[in-house]
């Protein structure tokens, strides 16, 4: 993931990376914002994007900085929310800490994507050092488990419904191959750019070793529409899923 790539997904935000505050099953993620926030409390969008989180995050916050390096999407976000609560800082947080603010609760929702190792620990030491000390960080992925399942189930649409509908073993197993660029690594293809997935225990451990202490880690499902372009109506859940993570900076 460069500043190239992130650029040209200004139209694209949406499409290719789930705008997850939208389509999200069960409201979580506002709930979780909602328990972090306070009328004296700051917050920082890391890697905010086209800012579909700004208007939950200026509700909820009293001051809120919107992070990303891609300067068309930091301009669509700015014109698109021209809050009084907000101000629009462009970082590279892929470069690590430290970071030019410090914040109550540092929110980041998928944008740890980056296929390189040494990139997305970088950018969890720009995670740590914006947070505060007994703040806290909200850390949205996508769940790696969840490409299996979804696999899973289209495997079950076929035994269940027959052809045309879903996969058998051997074209599921052809396809999975097509779509991991890494097992070992959880790197997805998605639109054809490799994207890391992440295990929950892996995030824990990731979070854990840039500082944090974990407080819960729970699923952030969103609608079958979003994998399948049909999806039966006995399909329910679990449904697709990423994690979100709440873990606390030691104060």
């Amino acid at each position: 993931m460069d500043k190239a790539y992130w650029d040209s997904m200004e139209d694209r935000f949406g499409v290719d990376v789930l705008e997850i505050a939208r389509e999200e099953c069960g409201g979580h993620l506002r709930a979780e914002i909602a328990h972090l926030g306070g009328p004296r409390r700051s917050a920082a969008d890391l890697g905010c994007g086209p800012g579909s989180l700004l208007p939950l995050l200026a509700e909820q916050f009293a001051e809120v900085i919107a992070v990303d390096f891609s300067q068309p999407l930091l301009d669509r976000a700015a014109d698109a929310h021209p809050l009084p609560n907000l101000r629009f800082v462009r970082h590279d947080l892929s470069r690590g800490g430290p970071v030019p603010f410090a914040v109550d609760a540092a929110i980041c929702v998928n944008a740890l994507l980056s296929p390189s190792p040494g990139a997305r620990e970088a950018m969890l030491a720009a995670v740590h050092a914006a947070t505060k000390p007994g703040g806290a960080a909200l850390v949205v992925v996508p769940a790696f488990e969840s490409v299996f399942h979804v696999y899973h189930s289209l495997i079950r649409c076929r035994r269940r419904e027959g052809k045309p509908s879903g996969l058998d073993p051997k074209g599921a197993d052809r396809l999975l191959r097509d779509e991991v660029e890494s097992f070992a690594d959880g790197v997805v293809r998605l639109s054809g750019v490799p994207t890391k997935y992440w295990m929950r225990e892996e995030l824990a451990a990731a979070m854990e070793d840039a500082g944090f202490a974990i407080e819960r880690v729970r699923k952030i499902e969103y609608p079958w529409e979003e994998e399948l372009e049909e999806p039966p109506a006995w399909l329910q859940t679990p449904n697709p899923w990423d994690w979100l993570v709440v873990a606390r900076r030691p104060g």
